[in-house]
């Protein structure tokens, strides 16, 4: 008994490790990011809800990533998620630690140019597992074919050369309102040198996170129906962050776009690691068709409202303007009649719609007494008792699921 015992301990310990050492990682990044929030609140006062609900989301990847060690201890996503949480926790920490050493109270602790030093460049790997190496390796945490790994190898490399040259450029942190603090090792003679290099990489590192999502596309192509659902959930967070993006970059034309953008930019940093956790752990996978689908019923008829509101306040205005020579308040109050007269009306349309474009042809196919059918009626159900479905909706799909 003694000997079994100790084979099976044996056979153990390398998974007991692995989940020590990857929430082990989760501690250290709350360490990390919680003394960088002390550094920033007590001494420099510029703490926002955008940098908080940020170290959150990073937080929410290194558990995300803990979680998927724990449960399929050598999948690379986990401790790829592990990693850039701590290499992001470090960079800010970084950061924070050098202002409070060369500028608040230069000579209370020690290693401040050190720290300045590492603060330059420490979140590229983690920016760099995120937007380069997640796309090529997910869900499997393998490439999609072999031809893709030119692709991999070319994204290593020139990440690698990043990191060097930024390591060694002349900069400073004039961006966070610190231009004293430079580079400790910058090169300042050479700086022409790395302001062309800098011009050359930058738009490559551009293409090659379209190439990593490009792998994304190739993965679809011979993915079965359980991975194509991993992919959706990872594109829905996607999509979402190039959205904030898109709304960020027109803001600056449309200054009514900024507040929105920041809380969207702030939702999607939030929803990366919510969809690989949802995908490789594979909790609820299923529901990601209907949350596509409530999603895009939601931003058409917003958009639409939108739209609607506009028109409808100008044409009445212009009405009071031409009857009475003045504006009235009461355009805001017609105009919300309208917009509620024709609310319902609208989400119906485009429900039917949407249904009609996004619901698979085969998803009423199914024999009932397959395992698909049961999981996906088990599903309505659960979603039907929440209140996410109507009476009406939840009969609707019952009824596609069981092919009436």
């Amino acid at each position: 008994m003694t000997v079994a015992a100790s084979a099976i301990a044996g056979a153990r310990a390398p998974g007991s490790r692995s989940r020590w050492l990857a929430w082990a990682s989760v501690v250290l990044y709350i360490a990390l990011a919680g003394t960088s929030l002390v550094f920033e609140s007590r001494f420099v006062g510029q703490v926002t809800l955008v940098d908080i609900w940020s170290l959150v989301a990073i937080l929410g990847c290194a558990v995300i990533g803990a979680l998927i060690v724990s449960t399929h201890q050598s999948h690379p996503i986990g401790w790829m998620f592990c990693g850039a949480a701590v290499s992001l926790a470090f960079s800010f920490f970084a950061r924070e630690y050098a202002v409070q050493a060369l500028v608040v109270a230069p000579g209370t602790i020690p290693f401040g140019q050190a720290m300045a030093w590492f603060g330059f460049w420490a979140d590229m790997p983690g920016i760099a597992v995120l937007a380069l190496f997640l796309p090529l390796l997910f869900p499997d945490g393998r490439l999609p074919s072999p031809r893709w790994k030119p692709a991999a190898y070319f994204a290593a490399v020139n990440f690698v050369l990043a990191v060097g040259l930024t390591m060694v450029a002349p900069a400073t942190y004039a961006h966070a309102g610190y231009p004293s603090i430079r580079n400790p090792i910058g090169l300042d003679q050479y700086a022409g040198f790395f302001d062309a290099i800098g011009q050359v990489l930058e738009p490559l590192l551009l293409v090659l996170v379209v190439v990593s999502v490009l792998a994304l596309f190739d993965r679809v192509r011979r993915a079965g129906d359980e991975e194509r659902h991993q992919i959706k959930w990872f594109a829905f967070a996607g999509a979402l962050l190039l959205l904030s993006f898109l709304m960020q970059a027109a803001s600056r034309f449309v200054p009514l776009l900024a507040g929105p953008s920041e809380l969207l930019g702030s939702l999607a940093l939030g929803a990366l690691p919510a969809a690989v956790g949802i995908a490789i752990l594979r909790h609820r996978l299923y529901d990601i068709d209907l949350i596509i689908n409530r999603t895009v019923v939601y931003v058409l008829l917003t958009a639409t409202l939108g739209g609607l509101y506009t028109a409808s306040l100008a044409l009445f205005q212009r009405l009071f303007v031409a009857t009475t020579g003045q504006g009235s308040d009461l355009a805001i109050v017609m105009t919300l009649f309208v917009l509620a007269t024709v609310f319902t009306p609208i989400k119906n349309t485009l429900q039917e719609k949407v249904d009609h474009r996004i619901k698979p042809a085969h998803a009423g196919a199914r024999p009932a007494g397959s395992r698909a059918g049961i999981d996906d009626l088990l599903m309505l159900a659960d979603l039907h008792r929440n209140g996410v479905l109507t009476d009406e909706e939840f009969a609707a799909k019952k009824k596609q699921v069981l092919g009436l």
